[in-house]
């Protein structure tokens, strides 16, 4: 028998131990501005050799802290989701109760679904590389004397390194610092062979709670993924894992796999639409509600046949959308990467975020005068109650500036004035936004390019399905199901549905697209527009059979859960799949130009 909701919480929202080790976590901006480098340059590079040695020292003194404590790894990595309960005794105005979980209030701190989701993870990036810098300096006190300056300045230069995961490089799957079992690093007491702390994080008790049998890593070598109402259960002594087989061993193999697969047809085209958007509103989060105002119906230059069946930009993904992608597919199924309330105890999931935030601070740079409106948070955090105002100046909770007061997302809108930087981010300063957009999309542009370009815009009802789940978008595959590789011609990518095991009861929206046109020109799908003289039958006057986009056989929409089963579209909460073309600047081909929309074929569910 599965565990009720309640039963379930009553599990996992134990109080956390009052930290006696140390006064209040203050995140702290630093005197100096040093950059955040990309992982695949500062690893194995003489050149930031002593700052790697520092970062995975810091690293596993974070993991050996006593989880009570506050500056544990345990402990930061349980703010984003579970265990549901007071980090540093930080409750606010509207503190969680049990009840609340079974009305479908979110437990974690983590803002997700309203505009606070890139500013509320970057003073938690700050957090985690504040006490990496700290635990670093303690460290480089310890090398000898001949060595000891340069491990004192590298500590001050030690930034949180960051993982590009759209770069053209990711195709060839997840650096192996994330990946190998040990490193070569300098330490105190000379060269050592260490364990890599970057793969995985041993859990110091249990997280979450024991499920049916055959579903729990005890349950090994007849582990199988579990079920979606609950999340996995990882017992103390056990590690995080990335797409686990059923001996609970990660797979690497399907790992890079994915990766060659899902950095062309998601990633890249992810980014490629985000840093058209230039309305932080739509940039920020995934969530649309057809009562939101700020959200208009329909946009300028974007066609719209029926205002009911539209909503928001019709070439559309957020930061958010595409970061879900990444979790689906970096995790796995039955991965801690792709499930909300456990992401964060994976090694990876700060090397990700932290790129997050490199997204966020070249997307304020190419668009320096929009920030962010007043908005609702509809599921609420560990905090706020649901459905709570937020805007600008709103607390981001649990991270102190002092003893008595909290970051805003106006106090973090400059990271400069936090004491870091982007490579990217010094190379544009003081330039025209416009060049620093253009390099952008030159960067994340899906190749090759193409006169127009295809897409499926897929709206989803939140709230139809608990857990993570995936909607994959086949092209001219009547017979797609979830058995289908997606290696196949016709897969054209997904639509990520990243939420936790609630169940959302405010009547949002989540809206994503997937680019179809790399899969048109595979399959020899023309993609150019239609001509009078080609198409038309010039004894009927009727367009020709050839030239018709026909929604119901040419686009095939596959929900698949997380173990692997398939879900029909409107059990999945899909309620409209749309199909928009938008013209390359014929000047300027990076950019694709809004007034050129052309809407083509939508189906309702």
């Amino acid at each position: 028998m599965g565990l009720t909701h309640s039963s379930h919480y009553s599990h996992v929202s134990h109080v956390r131990s009052v930290a006696t080790f140390n006064e209040k976590v203050i995140v702290s901006p630093y005197e100096d501005i040093y950059p955040r480098l990309d992982i695949i340059d500062f690893y194995d590079n003489e050149t930031y050799q002593p700052q790697f040695d520092l970062l995975i020292q810091g690293y596993q003194a974070l993991k050996e802290r006593p989880y009570e404590d506050m500056r544990s790894y345990y402990q930061v990595s349980g703010i984003h989701g579970l265990p549901y309960s007071a980090y540093d005794g930080v409750t606010g105005s509207n503190p969680y109760k049990s009840s609340d979980f079974s009305e479908g209030r979110w437990g974690g701190y983590c803002n997700h679904g309203n505009v606070l989701f890139p500013s509320w993870h970057r003073p938690y990036m700050l957090l985690i590389e504040n006490l990496l810098i700290n635990e670093a300096k303690q460290i480089a006190l310890q090398y000898p004397s001949r060595q000891r300056k340069k491990y004192i300045d590298a500590a001050k230069q030690l930034r949180h390194p960051y993982w590009d995961w759209a770069d053209e490089k990711a195709a060839k799957g997840v650096p192996e610092v994330f990946l190998i079992s040990t490193l070569e690093i300098n330490t105190p007491n000379g060269k050592k062979n260490v364990s890599n702390p970057l793969r995985n994080y041993i859990l110091p008790t249990n997280l979450s709670v024991p499920l049916e049998k055959g579903q729990n890593p005890t349950d090994k070598p007849n582990y199988h993924i579990p079920n979606m109402t609950y999340n996995p259960y990882t017992p103390k002594g056990y590690p995080t894992i990335r797409h686990p087989n059923s001996n609970y061993d990660d797979q690497y193999d399907w790992l890079n796999r994915n990766f060659s697969v899902y950095v062309p047809s998601v990633l890249r085209p992810g980014l490629y639409q985000m840093y058209h958007i230039s309305n932080y509103l739509h940039f920020s989060n995934h969530i649309v509600t057809s009562n939101d105002q700020e959200m208009p119906e329909s946009n300028p230059g974007h066609p719209d046949p029926d205002p009911k069946l539209n909503l928001g930009y019709a070439h559309f993904a957020s930061i958010e959308t595409t970061h879900d992608g990444l979790h689906l597919i970096a995790g796995g199924l039955g991965g801690h990467m792709s499930y909300v309330d456990i992401t964060a105890f994976d090694p990876l999931f700060w090397f990700h975020h932290v790129n997050v935030d490199r997204l966020f601070a070249l997307w304020q740079g190419a668009f320096p005068d929009s920030w962010i409106p007043q908005n609702i948070n509809g599921n609420g955090t560990y905090t706020q109650g649901m459905n709570y105002s937020i805007n600008e100046y709103t607390d981001l909770e649990p991270f102190r500036k002092s003893k008595s007061e909290f970051w805003s997302s106006s106090d973090v809108r400059n990271i400069t004035k936090l004491g870091y930087t982007y490579l990217e981010c010094e190379k544009f300063r003081g330039k025209d936004s416009k060049e620093l957009q253009n390099y952008l999309l030159e960067l994340y542009k899906p190749d090759p390019y193409y006169g127009t370009r295809f897409f499926v815009k897929v709206t989803i009802e939140r709230g139809k399905l608990v857990g993570p789940y995936a909607i994959r978008v086949f092209v001219d595959l009547p017979s797609a199901n979830a058995a289908t590789p997606v290696t196949s011609p016709h897969f054209a990518g997904f639509v990520a549905m990243w939420q936790s095991t609630l169940k959302h009861t405010n009547n949002s929206l989540v809206v994503g697209t997937v680019d179809i046109t790399a899969a048109m020109v595979k399959l020899g799908i023309r993609t150019e527009q239609h001509g009078y003289l080609n198409d038309v039958n010039s004894t009927t006057g009727l367009l020709k059979p050839t030239s018709l986009f026909n929604i119901d056989t040419d686009i095939n929409i596959v929900p698949i859960m997380m173990n692997g089963c398939e879900v029909s579209p409107k059990n999945a909460g899909v309620t409209l799949v749309q199909v928009f073309s938008f013209k390359h600047d014929k000047v300027d081909k990076n950019f694709l130009v809004e007034s050129s929309g052309e809407f083509h074929a939508f189906k309702k569910f």
